[in-house]
C-alpha cells in the first residue's frame, strides 16, 4: 500500500463534515498563498484553481495523519488552525 492509497483510506473513513472543513481551509489557505504570490483569482482557469485546492487539500490531509488521532479530534471540537 503506498502512501496515496493509505491517504486516499485515511479520508475516505472521514466524516463528511471533517472533510469540508479540510475543503474550505485548503481553499482559504490557496486564497491566501495567491495574495502572497501577487495574484489575482481571475487570472487562474478553473483547472489551475483545482489543481491549486487539491494540492493544499492533501497538504493539509498530510499534516493531519502525521497529528493522529488527536488532530481529528482537534478537527471536530474546535475548527482548523
Amino acid at each position: 500500500m503506498n502512501v496515496i492509497d493509505s491517504l486516499e483510506s485515511f479520508i475516505e473513513k472521514q466524516d463528511i463534515k471533517i472533510r469540508q472543513k479540510v475543503r474550505n481551509r485548503a481553499i482559504h489557505n490557496s486564497e491566501t498563498n495567491l495574495i502572497y504570490a501577487g495574484r489575482k483569482l481571475n487570472e487562474l482557469s478553473v483547472q489551475e484553481w483545482e489543481h491549486i485546492v487539491a494540492d493544499e487539500e492533501k497538504a493539509i490531509w498530510v499534516k493531519f495523519m502525521k497529528g493522529g488521532l488527536g488532530s481529528i479530534f482537534a478537527i471536530a471540537f474546535f475548527g482548523l488552525p
